[in-house]
């Protein structure tokens, strides 16, 4: 009876407050399962009754965010250095917005104000340090993330080398307005930086003075790094934003040239960088349902990911590579939730062209549910002209996990709760010395692969690590010659963890060198993720994650204590380190500050070196610059010094 009268007066709360056909009945199947009372008012009900954001933070929020156990959820304390329009465009059309159903936007910025008071500068545009010469060169030197349509990620066009690494300067530093993650790795030109950040903004600097040629305001969070390329003899720039929407500028002045959604789901993301090849760009799409499936109530998974191939000559989508099958209904979780599958399979990662063969590799993530398929944690060879699979390579069978497998474990982990091995590196097509084609790739599990791009069939492996959700090869590798530049990012509380830098013949994966990651201080105290610190004096993280990047003879690598290497490809000597956790002296006059290095890490042109420095994801520490590094030019004797040294 008491059951009876519960499922009554919550259908007449529902039907009052919320409205939701969709979530009423997901209420009903929770109380039918016999779950009700404090977990019913807690979790499960919308919050069109409660009033403040105060109050709708602590019945929504709190469980989560006061006391994170996953290091993929941002402490209270982290959001509230946040500005508000990164909140509220994480609660309205980001990976939180399953979470906001049924609060009218007036509730939502309740609670966007309760987390955050900081607001951006509404004279930022004034007070950027603008160049009186706006013009730009618009030839590539860094076209896009992976340097060369082969991902190597190396850069041809540089004199920088070990001889001479170690002269590198600070020639200026550029203070990202509003930023505290420097995600977006920038595409670069003979006389201009395009960097994207997670403000939204896309900024044209001049590799010079740092100054402001132009910017564009997305007014959405940028999510992959910029793609130079031409349209019709018109230089443009691509970046994909957190609204799923692809945006293409002008090059030269910043004027939005089209803009578009390109999502397959409501559960899509940009993640991976797009690549312009033949006429068409190749959008790479992941998915957001590894952390919507938190929600106990959300009908674990629909979305997936995938590949457009779109026609530059009129942005139609000319076909879209899939990679698992549409879901469909499977079993329902413990409260009486209807579960759904495949799912997930997302690609973060920037596609690499392979002419010769006319095909294009990418590398997925893991099943977001039930059941786990063969094209998860694999490296899949699409066909260029038509997107048909040419061949797959698993390198972790039977991983479907999500982010309700934490500690805390929720109903809606698939049954499998696999290690979340995702290919978050993007492969890198290469040739050896012996002339023999090679894809590589590097896996969240430690693992690096060497497969042959004929067929996908393994030529070696070597595993340096044992990997973890944020751990083995997190963002990339790169190439120099026949060796292959590795880092590993383990946490320290990984089992065996094996953080560091490692160098691989490409020919037969053996182990050339190795640089063990080290805190080189004494820790005390709680974790970053917990501290009131932002830039502690010994930072908890101290691994390799970002992607290195290379040139001549030496490699550079970020790490997550703020440092950046440069190491002797021969025999991975540190030829040079700098710290970048620090204050500097921004070009716009505001306050600068170095932080984390990972993701995008380093960009090479010519003489210049530019270091992103900053990222507050995962408890890491918070940074907001784009250091530009350069080796000085000899100059020339003039005719009379030469004489009078003579």
């Amino acid at each position: 009876m008491d059951r009876i009268r519960d499922f009554i007066v919550a259908t007449r709360f529902l039907n009052t407050h919320i409205g939701s056909n969709q979530m009423i009945d997901q209420i009903r199947i929770v109380l039918t399962h016999g779950v009700i009372g404090t977990l019913f008012l807690s979790v499960f009900l919308t919050v069109n009754a409660f009033g403040s954001g105060e109050t709708i933070y602590n019945e929504k929020c709190a469980l989560c965010h006061d006391k994170p156990t996953d290091p993929k959820v941002p402490h209270r304390r982290t959001m509230a250095q946040y500005y508000q329009s990164r909140v509220l465009d994480t609660l309205t059309v980001g990976r939180m917005a399953p979470f906001t159903q049924g609060l009218s936007g007036d509730q939502i910025q309740e609670v966007v104000e309760y987390v955050t008071q900081r607001v951006p500068d509404p004279d930022e545009a004034e007070r950027l340090f603008r160049c009186t010469d706006a013009s730009v060169n618009a030839d590539p030197v860094i076209a896009h993330w992976g340097v060369d349509e082969r991902n190597t990620r190396y850069q041809p066009n540089s004199s920088i080398d070990a001889s001479n690494v170690g002269s590198l300067k600070l020639k200026w530093a550029f203070d990202v307005p509003e930023s505290r993650t420097m995600r977006g790795y920038p595409a670069v030109s003979e006389d201009t930086i395009f960097l994207p950040n997670t403000t939204g903004k896309l900024y044209a600097l001049n590799r010079e003075t740092g100054c402001v040629k132009w910017f564009f305001d997305a007014e959405a969070e940028i999510r992959t790094a910029a793609h130079l390329f031409e349209i019709d003899g018109m230089p443009v720039v691509s970046v994909g934003l957190s609204s799923n929407e692809l945006a293409v500028v002008n090059a030269k002045d910043g004027s939005l040239v089209h803009r578009e959604n390109v999502a397959i789901f409501q559960q899509s993301m940009l993640t991976g960088s797009q690549r312009a090849y033949d006429g068409h760009l190749y959008v790479p799409l992941s998915a957001i349902d590894v952390a919507l499936a938190m929600n106990p109530v959300y009908p674990c998974c629909i979305g997936h990911g995938g590949v457009h191939a779109v026609s530059l000559d009129d942005w139609s989508i000319r076909w879209t590579a899939h990679t698992t099958e549409d879901a469909k209904p499977t079993y329902k979780n413990d409260l009486g939730v209807q579960m759904q599958g495949p799912s997930g399979a997302p690609v973060w990662t920037t596609p690499a062209i392979d002419a010769k063969r006319n095909q294009l590799y990418i590398g997925t993530g893991e099943n977001t549910s039930s059941p786990a398929t063969h094209t998860s944690d694999a490296i899949i060879a699409y066909d260029l002209t038509t997107g048909a699979e040419k061949w797959i390579f698993q390198g972790t069978e039977n991983d479907a996990f999500n982010m309700a497998c934490g500690r805390r474990m929720g109903p809606n982990c698939p049954k499998e709760r696999g290690p979340d091995f995702d290919f978050g590196a993007s492969p890198v097509l290469t040739t050896t010395s012996a002339g023999v084609d090679l894809v590589l790739a590097g896996q969240k599990s430690g693992d690096v692969w060497a497969l042959n791009p004929d067929n996908g069939g393994l030529v070696w492996h070597n595993r340096l690590s044992p990997g973890s959700a944020l751990g083995g090869v997190h963002w990339g590798i790169t190439v120099i010659g026949d060796v292959l530049i590795v880092p590993i990012a383990d946490p320290e509380f990984v089992d065996g963890a094996n953080p560091g830098v490692f160098a691989l013949d490409i020919k037969t994966g053996e182990l050339i060198w190795s640089h063990k990651a080290e805190r080189g201080c004494e820790f005390s105290g709680l974790r970053r993720a917990i501290s009131m610190t932002e830039w502690p004096s010994c930072p908890w993280h101290y691994a390799f994650s970002a992607a290195p990047a290379a040139t001549n003879d030496v490699a550079f690598a970020g790490s997550l204590d703020g440092r950046v290497f440069a190491f002797s490809v021969t025999d991975g000597e540190v030829v040079w380190l700098y710290d970048t956790k620090q204050e500097f002296e921004g070009t716009n006059g505001t306050d600068a500050h170095g932080g984390s290095i990972d993701n995008p890490g380093i960009a090479i042109a010519g003489n210049q070196v530019m270091v992103l420095s900053g990222y507050d994801m995962f408890g890491q520490m918070p940074g907001n610059v784009l250091l530009m590094f350069e080796v000085p030019q000899p100059t020339q004797k003039s005719f009379d010094e030469q004489a009078e040294g003579e």
